[in-house]
Order: structure tokens, then sequence, then C-alpha cells
């Protein structure tokens, strides 16, 4: 994995320079070593983190006639097949993955190129034939990339610190900060920060000098129009079950494809069990080592131990405990914000950025994870929610019942507690409400009770859910399809791009440069779940990632097997904490740096904060996003806009 950075300027000399300060936030990305080629008005810079073609795959990489130049972030995982391809119209000068970018644009131009790119990737190509530079992101957002232009000058780069460091003033995007204050979550076409853009998912930015740039789409997500819930046969459950094992089996395959050492996040769940499983099958029972997160002293709910444990005796592995406390969440947290660039509403943040600090402690570069299935396969609890919908009231009572009683980690988070902000757009649009979205609309709700009187007018003058829906194809890929495929889109656009992929996977991963690889991201194994019949997600309205199950079984335990999914939570800081670990927390959000950002009403926080001890488990939980997310502001106040 690697940092990228790119800039179309025509000052040479301040772009050098500029080139190089981006270079320098980027080292983590790429520690190996750097490369940078020079044109009449743009500079192209690459730092590397040897993984494939180890002694011979320094990028910036230029064709032989010195017109096509690329660099690349991520892996292509069909490269071998693709060099065997053009093998004889093209001459390779590097055994790097990266290289066959340059036949492929050849022969099929950017957009025609893209279907034969397989994995996670972010790359800059520049042609020039015709002065254009591409910057493209991989159809999920898993690599990140930024760009910003002003005044005829466009810089690109990996992260937007690397942005800031060619002389671009670090201060908040206003309306991502608002639309996170309401929901969470940043537009997926934005980052924190002012003017610096995200290239979104699944699509190319188009460069020339003085022009603004451009946007092409050239992937999406295409659910198909069916709301139905029909019965299969047995021989059509065997069929799919067995079709999704083998694309599956062959993405993990896939991933395994190194020239370093590879391991695997494991918790105590289905996704990360099967991976481990696989890899440990792939690689002929050679011992698979598998990082987990433990929370000593907290409950079954938060700490996966046991599970993980079982999981690594059953394919004979190699455990790495990393135990973490109350006390390393909140230590950590302030370097977590800093390295992801992203909010929090849970302490599985630092959680994350002490597990990679971890792996690459223990000498490993690539690490397998688990992330992506349950957007693949309609996982989540909150999905269930919406499944259940349509059913006769006594049924839908009784059901999102037990859905609470069972998932007390995500209340207030993902299913939603008490009242929301305004979620009516949605419901005239899609004629529902997304749980999730309920969910975070919960969170907002309680958040505007603590923004400064300035904050909540700049605030009400949005409808963010209805600007929200404004930015997507809703009539096109939307109407007429099934309100959990709905619901997915959504979390994928949002929740996957920004929060789970970049936040707490890229942003804590390169932290410490270890590179995530994702088999339930593979567009192709993607592609296929999303066109199955809902029932072979969701079985009987409450087995989620029922197919999954099935196509695990061989690799994973008999308790594995029968968990409800429990997305990753650390303990919520607000309800697990020592005397110490709540004065440290008072501290941090009554101080005067964190009052001076103007965002908050000092004495409602404070008032909140002084309650927490006293209030019921319930509202500790709930109250724990408002407490999380002011926290990560302060941080980002304080370590990337000062």
């Amino acid at each position: 994995m690697c940092g990228i950075t790119a800039i179309v300027s025509i000052d040479k000399r301040h772009r050098n320079d500029a080139l190089l300060n981006a270079l320098k936030t980027l080292e983590l990305r790429g520690p190996d070593e750097y490369g940078i080629w020079e044109g009449k008005n743009i500079s192209i810079g690459h730092r590397r983190l040897s993984v494939m073609g180890l002694t011979n795959g320094k990028q910036p990489i230029s064709s032989l006639c010195e017109q096509i130049v690329v660099a690349c972030n991520g892996e292509l995982y069909d490269h071998k097949k693709l060099r065997d391809q053009f093998s004889n119209e093209y001459n390779f000068k590097t055994d790097s993955d990266s290289e066959v970018l340059i036949p492929l644009y050849l022969k099929y131009g950017i957009e025609g190129m893209m279907k034969y790119l397989i994995g996670e990737f972010a790359f800059v190509l520049y042609d020039k034939r015709i002065d254009t530079l591409y910057a493209v992101r991989d159809r999920f957002g898993i690599k990140p990339l930024c760009w910003f232009h002003d005044k005829g000058q466009t810089i690109i780069a990996s992260k937007a610190k690397a942005i800031m460091a060619c002389g671009i003033k670090a201060e908040w995007d206003k309306i991502s900060l608002m639309q996170s204050l309401s929901m969470h979550y940043q537009p997926t076409d934005r980052t924190m920060f002012a003017k610096i853009n995200q290239v979104e998912p699944g699509h190319i930015l188009v460069c020339k000098e003085g022009a603004q740039p451009k946007k092409i789409k050239y992937w999406d997500i295409n659910y198909p129009k069916d709301t139905s819930y029909n019965q299969l046969t047995l021989a059509e459950e065997t069929k799919y079950i067995n079709d999704f094992h083998d694309l599956l089996y062959e993405s993990v395959k896939t991933r395994l494809i190194s020239d370093v050492p590879v391991c695997c996040h494991l918790s105590g769940g289905l996704d990360s069990s099967t991976i481990a499983g696989m890899m440990s099958k792939i690689t002929n029972n050679e011992p698979t080592h598998c990082f987990t997160i433990v929370f000593p002293n907290t409950d079954t709910e938060y700490d996966e131990d046991l599970l993980a444990t079982e999981t690594v005796e059953h394919i004979g592995g190699v455990m790495h405990r990393i135990k973490i406390s109350q006390r390393q969440i909140i230590d950590n947290l302030s370097d977590a914000v800093y390295h992801s660039e992203g909010l929090a509403v849970n302490g599985h943040l630092s959680c994350k950025y002490l597990l990679n600090k971890e792996i690459k402690k223990q000498g490993f570069k690539v690490a397998l994870t688990g992330e992506g299935a349950d957007e693949c396969l309609a996982g989540y609890p909150h999905l269930r929610k919406d499944i259940i919908a349509n059913l006769s009231n006594l049924e839908r009572e009784e059901l999102t019942k037990r859905l609470y009683l069972t998932n007390l980690a995500i209340t207030g988070t993902e299913i939603a507690v008490g009242n929301t902000l305004d979620c009516s757009a949605l419901e005239h649009k899609l004629g529902h409400i997304p749980s999730f979205l309920q969910a975070k609309a919960s969170i907002g709700h309680r958040m505007y009770q603590f923004l400064s009187d300035d904050m909540l007018y700049e605030c009400s003058k949005h409808d963010f859910f209805n600007e929200l829906l404004a930015k997507y194809e809703t009539d096109n890929l939307l109407k007429g399809r099934h309100p959990v495929n709905q619901s997915l889109y959504f979390w994928t656009k949002l929740t996957l791009c920004n929060y789970i992929l970049g936040t707490l996977g890229d942003g804590c991963e390169m932290a410490s440069s270890i590179e995530g690889r994702l088999p339930f991201l593979d567009h192709r194994l993607f592609e296929y779940a999303a066109k199955l019949p809902m029932q072979m997600k969701i079985k009987a309205y409450t087995n989620e990632k029922y197919i999954l199950k099935e196509a695990a079984k061989p690799y994973i335990t008999n308790s594995v097997y029968k968990r409800q999914k429990h997305p990753f939570q650390s303990p919520p800081l607000t309800r697990f904490f020592t005397k110490e670990d709540f004065c440290r927390l008072r501290d941090e959000l009554t101080s005067l740096d964190f009052s001076k950002t103007g965002f908050f009403d000092a004495h409602k926080v404070r008032k909140l904060i002084e309650s927490i001890p006293s209030m019921s488990v319930l509202d500790q939980t709930i109250y724990e996003p408002v407490v999380m997310l002011m926290l990560t502001i302060k941080y980002m106040n304080n370590r990337l806009l000062q």
C-alpha cells in the first residue's frame, strides 16, 4: 500500500517544494521508498510500501515512450493475467502490479479500462499527449483519494493533510461538520476540511491545467427491482450457497498473493472467522496469524476473546491478543483522529489504531479483514428492522422488541432511540425511513441539544436528509428496490466509505504502514450478492447472512455459526470507566480550547458530562456517540486545524 500525490501548476519551483512536503506527510503510507516524476506543468509523487515486486517496483512508472505516467496506491489482483495478455504489445519495466495500468489505458482508454481492474486502489494517470491527469478511486472507496482546485492549481493526494502540506490553509468544512453533527457522516464527496474534496468511490476525476476538474462515474451498485420475499427450493438454495462459496474462496485466495507474510484481523464474528478459516485451508494449514482485540473486565457483549480463541484453535492458527483498557482508548484517540482524519462515535477508532500498531510490531505488512460482508449480505441488525416493516403489527412489535433486547451495544447508533431530526424527506422519496438513518437522526437530535446558538442556527438552514437524497440517482437506482437494499445503498455510500473503510480502515491501517485487504469487497462477489433473493441474505426475517453461514460451515465453529451479528464496538467510555477515566473525559470536554471552537454550549456540555455517572445503562449507551463526536471534534481541531 502506498501514498500518492500529484500537482498541476505552472509554478514549477513552488510545485516541487509542495510535492516534497506532501510526500513527507505520507511517509507512513509508504516508508520503504519514494519517487518523483516531473513534467512541464505537472509533478507526480509516490511513497511505497513494498508488498509486490519488492526489488523492482518503484513508482511513478512511465511508459517506454514517456507519454503515460502512473502512480498507484493499492493492489490490482489480476495483474499477472493482464501482463500475459499484453506481453506481446507492451514491454514491462517493473515487477509492480501497478504497471498494467499503462497498457490497459493505451488499449481501452480511461473509462474502458476500469472493468478490467480487480482490487483496492486509487491512482493517478497522466497522459502527456493530451495534457490530462486522471485521478481514479476504486468502486467502494477502500483507498482514499482527495483533491483541491483553486486559481488554476489542482492538487491530488491520498490524504487531506498532504494537500494542507502544499500550503493550503486547514479550515473546517462547515457543511461536512454540520452534516456530521446531524447524522454522523460527512458527504462522500467532501472531507472535513474546507475546499479539500474526496474523489467519490467508483469515480474518475479529469484534470486539465487551469480548468475546473470534471467527474465521471464508472461504477455503481445496481440492486434488482424486486421487493418480493418468496420461498426457495432446497436445490435453489444449495446452488446459491455453492456459487457464493466459490466466489468468496477465490477472493480470499487471490488476496493471499503477496511477497511478504499475510495475517488477519479476527473478532468473534462470522465474517473474520470465515476469512481466517479459508486462509488456513488455502495455505495448506500453515498457521494463520490472527490478531484479536480483547477488553478485560467487561462483558461478552464487547469482549470476544472466547469466541476468537475457539476459532484459532479450530483452524490451528496463532493467536495474538491486543488487550485494551478504557484508559488506552482515551490516550490514543487523538493520534487515531490525526491519522484517520475522521470523527468517531465509539472508542473502536482507538482500538483499530492499536490493533494495527501491534500487527506492525509483529512484523506483518498485510492483513485480511472481514469488512464488507454485512454490506454484501445485509448482515447488520438494523436491517432486520427494515425487513419487518411491512409485517403485521403483532409480528413487527414482537420482532422489534427482540431486536432491541439483544442489541444494546448498537442502540442509539444503528437503531433509533427517542426523538429524531426530521426524516420526512426520506419517507417521501423512498416510502420508508431506513432504520440506520433514523438512528443517525436520533444522534443528531441529541447532539443539537448541546450546540451553541450560532451553530444551531446554521444547522437549521439545512435539511441534510433531503440534501443526501439529492446527491444520488434515487429514481434510477433505488425506486422499486427492496427496502433493505435501499438502506444498504445509503449505508454503503456513507457508513462503509466514510467510516468503516476510511476512518476505521485505511486511516488506522496506514498509520502503522499496514495494507488491509477485503475479500468481501471483490466487486464480482458483491455484484453477485446484490442480485441474490432477499431470503438468502436474511432468512425468516431474523437469520442474517444466511448464505454465508451455510457456505462457511466447513471453516467455522458451531458457536460462530449460531451467533447473532454483533458489530465491533468497544465498551462505551460513558458506561465503563474508572474515576480517573471520567475525570479525563470531563477535563477534555470542559477545557478552554474545546469551548473556543464555538460549536457547543459550554454550560450544557458540562451539565451532560456531570450527569453521566447517574444515568441508566441505556442512557449511558445512547449518549456515548454524542460524547465521542465531541471528543473527536476536539482532537481534530487541535491536531489538524491549528
